[in-house]
């Protein structure tokens, strides 16, 4: 799937000026988490993209796994030429965006975004080929260490600053914020089913994570101290983990545990 790129389309400052914009976009935003598998999330986030008025947009996600290469998880809403090249080049992951994304707090243009590297002068300029001559990165927060960016592109340089841009900047990080929900259901159950994690394990690994030892889980629990390490040593085999702090981690960083 792809965006329609229109040869004449308007900037977003411009767009963002109709009376039904917001109103447009958010109905297109609220969409967003009722997604029930990725293919339907992309297809919920092109029109999104569409409807703040943005030319593409790719959404990435770093979740941290023990002691390995940190997963990913990317939607490509922009010319599948863009995805296909990109992948060529190295994982999002290593894109000066998401290098932004891992430095920063708040939403950033391209302007804010120095190319340290010749790899980084690349990258950006096989972007604006597909539609972010200007854009705008998001980054947001999930987990422990999970870091996700959304950026936005337009075919018109400098869309995304100045006063003008703010109403753009404000859902963009609505929709930033409705992707990284979406995400953590989808990584929860993903995580949980595959390992087979169970109500207790996840009330073990939290224990594990508030830094309580194997004593003081035995007696909130009423588990002994032998059935607690024998768990803990199940969930370390399901979770492909090293031990029960790694394991707590993943679940931590997979969202498993705000819910315990």
């Amino acid at each position: 799937m792809s965006l329609i790129d229109p040869p004449h389309c308007p900037s977003i400052r411009a767009l963002a000026s109709s009376p039904d914009y917001a109103a447009q976009a958010l109905a297109a935003i609220v969409r967003v988490p009722l997604a029930p598998d990725p293919p339907q999330l992309l297809d919920r986030l092109m029109n999104a993209t569409t409807a703040l008025g943005a030319t593409a947009s790719v959404f990435t996600a770093a979740i941290p796994e023990d002691g390995r290469e940190p997963s990913s998880f990317s939607l490509f809403a922009c010319h599948p030429g863009f995805a296909q090249t990109q992948h060529s080049q190295g994982p999002m992951t290593h894109h000066p965006w998401f290098r932004f994304a891992r430095s920063h707090s708040t939403p950033g243009t391209d302007q804010q975004m120095p190319c340290h590297l010749e790899a980084d002068s690349a990258s950006l300029d096989l972007a604006r080929q597909y539609g972010f001559r200007s854009c705008l990165v998001i980054p947001t927060a999930g987990g422990v260490g999970r870091i996700e960016m959304l950026c936005l592109g337009s075919k018109h340089a400098e869309d995304f600053e100045g006063p003008e841009a703010r109403l753009v900047r404000t859902l963009a990080r609505s929709l930033a914020a409705e992707l990284h929900d979406w995400l953590t259901v989808y990584l929860q159950r993903r995580l949980r089913e595959n390992a087979r994690l169970q109500d207790k394990d996840l009330d073990l690994l939290t224990l594990e994570w508030q830094g309580l030892g194997t004593k003081e889980i035995s007696s909130r629990t009423g588990m002994s101290t032998a059935s607690v390490n024998s768990r803990f040593q199940r969930i370390n085999v399901r979770l492909q983990c090293s031990n029960r702090k790694a394991s707590a981690k993943r679940a931590a960083a997979y969202g498993l545990l705000e819910s315990t």
